[in-house]
C-alpha cells in the first residue's frame, strides 16, 4: 500500500539542492540558501519543493504519475521557504509548466555563472532578478497604451503620436536598465525599429497632431495602414517578452 505522501529522500533533496547550487530557483528571488551554524552544522533556508504534488490532494497533483517519479529529483525544484509557500498556495498561477520553466532557466543561468568570480556571479544574479521586474513594469506600461488595441474607428492621431513617443522613451530607459541581457535588448531594438519604420512610413509631411479621420484622404489611409502594421509587429515582440517574464498581457489575443 502506497504512502499518502511521496516525500523526497535526503539523498534526492541533496541532489535537487546541488543542481540549483543552493540558490532559490524563483527568478524573483535568487536567495543564497545554505550556511553553517557556529557549531559547523550545515543548514539551509530552502527546501526541495515538489513540482507535482507529493500527495493526491496537494498543489499541482497528478494522479497519473508513479510514486517513483513524484519522489525523483526530476520532480523537484529548489525554493527558499518563502517561495515554496507562495507557489504551493497559488497552484493555479504557479503551474507545473511554470515551475519547470523556472528550473530549466535556472539551470541555464548557472551554466553561464560557472568559472566566474563570486562578485561577478552575484552581480549577474542581481541583474537577472531586477531585469525580470523591469521588463514586467515595461509590459504593464505597454499594456496601457490604447494605441495598441483600439479599433480604427477609435483612432485619434494626436494620441497615437503621444503614445509612440512615450513608448520610445520607455524603450530607451529599459535598454539602459537591462544592459548585458542580449535577449531583452534584441526585443527592445525590434520595438525601436518598428517605431522608426512607422514614423518614416507615415512621412514627415504628415502632421499627426492635425490629421483628421477621412477615408478619402491619402494621408489618413496611409496612417491607418501603417498603424495596423505597427501594432502587429509590436504585439508579436511583446508576447515574446511577456512569455519570458511571466507577465500576462490583458489585451493581446
Amino acid at each position: 500500500m502506497c504512502k499518502k505522501r511521496q516525500n523526497f529522500t535526503p539523498r534526492v533533496k541533496e541532489k535537487i539542492a546541488r543542481e540549483a547550487m543552493y540558490i532559490c530557483s524563483s527568478p524573483y528571488c535568487y536567495r543564497l540558501t545554505s550556511y553553517n551554524t557556529t557549531e559547523g552544522k550545515a543548514r539551509t533556508i530552502a527546501e526541495g519543493a515538489h513540482i507535482l504534488a507529493a500527495s493526491k490532494a496537494g498543489p499541482r497533483a497528478d494522479h497519473k504519475e508513479s510514486g517513483e517519479f513524484i519522489r525523483s529529483a526530476e520532480n523537484g525544484i529548489w525554493l527558499c521557504s518563502i517561495c515554496h509557500e507562495k507557489v504551493d498556495n497559488d497552484p493555479q498561477y504557479y503551474t507545473e509548466s511554470k515551475l519547470k520553466e523556472w528550473k530549466s532557466n535556472h539551470t541555464e543561468l548557472l551554466r553561464r555563472l560557472v568559472g566566474k568570480d563570486i562578485e561577478t556571479a552575484l552581480l549577474e544574479l542581481r541583474y537577472k532578478k531586477h531585469h525580470r521586474q523591469d521588463v514586467r513594469e515595461f509590459l504593464s506600461f505597454m499594456d496601457d497604451r490604447r494605441v495598441l488595441y483600439e479599433g480604427l474607428d477609435m483612432e485619434f492621431p494626436p494620441r497615437v503620436i503621444d503614445s509612440i513617443e512615450m513608448m520610445r522613451s520607455r524603450v530607451i530607459q529599459l535598454r539602459a536598465q537591462v544592459f548585458g541581457d542580449a535577449h531583452v535588448s534584441t526585443s527592445l531594438n525590434q520595438i525601436q525599429t518598428a517605431i522608426n519604420e512607422f514614423l518614416a512610413s507615415v512621412g514627415r509631411d504628415t502632421d499627426l497632431r492635425t490629421l483628421q479621420c477621412d477615408s478619402n484622404d491619402p494621408k489618413w489611409v496611409k496612417f491607418s495602414e501603417e498603424i495596423e502594421k505597427f501594432r502587429k509587429a509590436v504585439v508579436i515582440i511583446l508576447k515574446v517578452l511577456s512569455g519570458d517574464s511571466g507577465y500576462e498581457l490583458r489585451w493581446a489575443q
